[in-house]
């Protein structure tokens, strides 16, 4: 008897004790672990029965699959595709990669997974996988073949590059069948990347990418249609002559042990190391943060090596400097000669081997203390310093990028083909300058971040040497990104449309995305509040913090106040702080000011001014602390903010605490007590704290979806 799973019961039921779905599911418990797998098919099961709802209320089938860069999103489409398969499904078309090399990645993953020989017979049990790498295999299949392999309930799978030459020879093959039995999908992998016509005219002319991604659609009967994507910005602004514009997105969430944005650019940890922005290169001597960088590189993999207890270890680092093939040859050079006079110092045993091993000590006291001492690993950094290899990661460097499997301790060096699509399975040190100098693409840039990854059993030797104006701009990508998922979730549950999405544009130079791919345009709003997100873990600090702002709630003339109730109720009580006084407040309060979102340097300019104003929401000596959640495995709590009592605002007794505002020309900092917990009724009241929201009278600016008729910033 077939089992089935309700997501949603006011669905149809999905089959899951399917051939293919048990075969990639007991392969995923046995890579991710039972729990890994289980939140891989809840998620697949969801998304799945939804867009069957989706298929047939909609005429546009259409969805955007988003996840996080470097999140392992195919897992998620080897158990789509699987569950598609035993749920009627024969026919599935992948665009798998931009080059050769991103297209060979994905052929062999699919291949693995569904267990399928490079030669296709009629007897294997697995779907019959075929590849625009060997255009032959496809030119040659006839009608009879495939209708032979529908008889059989063999699915076919066609993996073509996304280039037109290819895609071409998949259309021309599809151009030939009666695909009367063929039940379609097409999963676009990287589908924001040039699937989108990027000509002005969209509504009359179409780029050749785009154009064969349309022919397709055409000759399957307008098949589901999956674009996959970690950055998403251009596929939400696409307009309605856009035949890839989605239907509805939904979440590919990461698995435990995802490192990303939020653990490296939104969280208190030393992974980010500045360097100086004028350590440039000349044309024959390393530069003293790249030297810095590979000597860290080096210790680094020591640790990793003792910290694995194996015989081997496997590290990589990047250096990502420029786009130019030029500058990554004399980069490349320089290395080389660096690398070369250390592997033979250490080879001869010279008095030079010492330098470096003295230059290594200092780099790990720079870094590293107690419990962890150099002497531990310094009889394996020889070892280290043998294996390293240099791979020149651009089209000119082919001769030094094979066989990369058999060396442990590589350093690519390189630049577009250091980005997009390319992981990097054991990365513990990048070295990142590139940056546009007067403007640039959320989106592009977010892909550069080949640091994000599952890196959790060794996330504390991962760094990250950038310049301080990078580091910044990354951690205001990362809280552009992280507000943008939240949209996303908000999708997912029908709160918000596609068109309601925003995506800010304050403290960034960055666009959305190229304005070639969609249409948006930009929009300024005087208001701005910025709001604390992650707590206090530190119990210690924690009690001084409360001790600070027991003080002045204790030392200060309160005086009620009413706004943001429509009832005339007290919503809390306000003071008039000198703002020498409040300056003293941030600089002495521990682990809240100087973490993102406040930027506490800039706050203290900011409050360069006469006066601000302090409110207490609610009466905080005589009301308990508001209870918050915590996002799960993070310090961080879901809105401290309260929402309007209705959505209907006028018959709303509260507005919501972002109307409890005083005065609008000045700083308002809202204070709040809160507990946070994953309990209501049973959390740790040692945690119970102070958090702050802050109104900013400037400019805040946010990206939105752009009108259909014209063009704009």
């Amino acid at each position: 008897m077939e089992q089935y799973e309700f997501a949603d019961e006011k669905l149809e039921p999905v089959i899951i004790d399917g051939k293919y779905y048990q075969r990639i599911h007991n392969k995923h418990i046995n890579s991710y672990g039972k729990n890994g797998a289980d939140n891989i098919a809840a998620n697949v099961i969801k998304i799945f029965q939804k867009i069957k709802g989706q298929l047939s209320e909609n005429t546009n089938h259409n969805s955007l699959l988003v996840g996080k860069v470097q999140s392992g999103k195919t897992s998620n489409l080897e158990l789509f595709s699987a569950l598609a398969f035993d749920n009627g499904y024969n026919f599935l078309v992948i665009y798998g990669g931009y080059d050769s090399k991103l297209l060979g990645q994905t052929t062999k993953r699919f291949k693995k997974t569904f267990d399928a020989e490079d030669t296709v017979t009629y007897e294997s049990d697995s779907p019959a996988i075929f590849s625009t790498e060997e255009k032959e295999d496809i030119t040659n299949l006839t009608e009879d073949i495939i209708n032979d392999f529908i008889e059989l309930k063999k699915p076919i799978i066609l993996i073509s590059m996304k280039r037109p030459p290819a895609m071409k020879i998949v259309n021309n093959f599809l151009s030939q069948l009666d695909k009367n039995r063929l039940k379609s999908f097409v999963i676009d992998d990287e589908g924001d990347q040039a699937s989108l016509n990027t000509k002005k005219d969209k509504q009359n002319d179409a780029s050749a990418t785009y154009t064969e991604i349309k022919k397709i659609k055409n000759l399957l009967n307008n098949p589901l249609y999956l674009s996959v994507t970690a950055t998403p910005q251009a596929n939400i602004f696409l307009d309605k002559w856009s035949e890839l514009r989605p239907a509805s997105i939904w979440l590919i969430s990461p698995a435990i042990g995802y490192d990303g944005a939020l653990q490296y650019h939104l969280s208190d940890n030393n992974s980010i190391q500045i360097i100086d922005d004028d350590d440039s290169f000349d044309t024959t001597t390393i530069s003293n943060s790249l030297r810095e960088a590979i000597n860290y590189f080096i210790i680094t993999s020591a640790m990793k090596l003792l910290l694995e207890s194996k015989t081997r270890t496997y590290s990589d680092m990047i250096v990502h400097t420029a786009k130019e093939k030029a500058e990554h040859k004399r980069v490349y050079n320089q290395i080389d000669s660096y690398i070369d006079q250390m592997q033979l110092s250490f080879k001869n045993n010279d008095e030079n081997k010492f330098e470096f091993l003295n230059e290594f000590k200092s780099t790990f006291d720079k870094y590293f203390s107690e419990p962890d001492t150099f002497d531990s690993i310094n009889d394996v950094i020889p070892k280290i310093v043998k294996s390293i290899k240099l791979i020149l990661q651009n089209s000119e460097g082919k001769e030094t990028q094979a066989n990369p499997q058999l060396f442990t301790q590589k350093i690519f060096i390189g630049g577009d083909l250091l980005q997009r699509g390319l992981t990097f399975d054991n990365l513990i040190t990048t070295y990142f300058t590139r940056w546009a100098k007067k403007s640039g693409n959320m989106d592009t840039t977010l892909q550069r971040a080949r640091w994000f990854g599952y890196r959790s059993k060794y996330f504390h030797l991962c760094k990250i040497f950038t310049s301080s104006p990078i580091a910044q701009e990354f951690t205001n990508l990362a809280e552009i990104d992280e507000d943008l998922w939240e949209q996303f979730a908000d999708i997912e549950v029908g709160k918000i449309s596609i068109d309601d999405i925003i995506i800010s544009g304050e403290n960034t130079i960055l666009r959305p995305t190229s304005p070639n791919k969609a249409k948006f345009q930009k929009i300024k709003f005087k208001k701005r509040w910025v709001i604390q997100r992650f707590i206090v873990e530190d119990r210690s600090i924690i009690k001084e913090n409360a001790a600070i702002i027991d003080n002045l709630i204790n030392n200060s003339n309160w005086k009620e106040t009413k706004n943001g109730s429509q009832v005339g109720q007290i919503t809390g009580y306000y003071t008039l702080l000198k703002a020498e006084s409040m300056k003293d407040i941030v600089k002495a309060v521990k682990n809240v000011f100087e973490y993102e979102p406040f930027q506490k340097d800039a706050l203290l300019k900011l409050l360069d001014t006469d006066e601000v104003v302090l409110i207490q929401i609610g009466d905080i000596k005589k009301e308990s602390p508001r209870f918050r959640s915590l996002y799960k495995n993070e310090p961080r709590i879901k809105p401290l903010q309260q929402g309007a009592s209705s959505l209907n605002k006028d018959k709303s007794a509260f507005l919501g605490d972002r109307f409890v505002l005083i005065d609008e020309n000045k700083v308002n900092i809202q204070l709040y007590n809160v507990a946070p917990g994953n309990d209501k009724n049973n959390y740790d009241t040692s945690l119970i704290q102070y958090m702050f929201a802050i109104y900013v009278p400037k400019e805040k600016v946010y990206f939105t979806k752009g009108e259909e008729d014209e063009f704009v910033e």
